[in-house]
């Protein structure tokens, strides 16, 4: 995933309008070959037989015809440039913003800890939250919110045994039951920072975090305290 926004979009935009420009040279060299014919055969006419104007009225018809459709296509390439570039300026409007995705797995940098959110879809008998790290052991753990509904966890970046942890990949785990010990698994949501916006394809991609999503997947921007 690149870092640098709308390389390939610009790169595209102007190949689009480079073809249109040597459309436009090829017709304008075509009509002045025309002319230059045109001219010839006026002036070497017989004037006892004057040439029959039809067919080089058709013909200018017909370039007339044509110069407009490239103009026409060149006003859409130049429309389609200025909406990339308007795409690029809003998408790039996302870095440095803090955004919350549907995840679970968030960006440790040592001092800040991460902040989730989960939901219960039902009342918990029992709940535990779990912070695993990156080889899926358990740094840190405590008890959840039972209620149905939306609740926020934020780890200080803490072990258990008050140790700062170091800086890296950290997931939620949460193990629930419900009141006839049935397990369910609340849906997870995490607050990262949009790093950068790859706009090569047709939707642009995030990384938020050390996730990568598409703008549909960002759930809300978030400010921060």
């Amino acid at each position: 995933m690149v870092d640098l926004v709308g390389i390939t979009t610009a790169q595209s935009s102007s190949s689009s309008q480079t073809a249109g420009q040597q459309s436009a040279a090829k017709l304008a060299n075509d009509f002045d070959d025309f002319l230059t014919l045109l001219t010839t055969q006026l002036q070497n006419q017989d004037p006892t037989s004057p040439m029959d104007s039809t067919e080089f009225t058709n013909q200018l018809v017909q370039f007339s015809s044509v110069e407009q459709q490239i103009r026409s296509n060149q006003n859409l390439e130049t429309l389609g440039a200025l909406m990339a570039i308007n795409n690029i300026t809003n998408v790039t409007n996302f870095l440095g913003s803090d955004a919350l995705i549907l995840a679970d797995t968030g960006d440790h940098d040592g001092t800040s800890g991460i902040t989730w959110e989960y939901q219960n879809p039902k009342v918990a008998d029992d709940i535990t939250l779990e912070v695993l790290n990156e080889e899926g052991h358990v740094v840190y753990s405590q008890d959840g919110k039972d209620s149905i509904g939306l609740h926020t966890f934020k780890w200080d970046g803490l072990d258990n045994n008050g140790n700062a942890a170091p800086e890296g990949n950290y997931t939620l785990r949460i193990k629930a039951t419900d009141e006839e010990q049935e397990s369910f698994s609340p849906p997870i949501a995490v607050q990262e920072t949009i790093h950068s916006v790859d706009t090569s394809g047709l939707d642009p991609v995030f990384r938020v975090g050390p996730n990568v999503v598409t703008q549909s997947e960002i759930l809300q921007l978030v400010h921060r305290n």
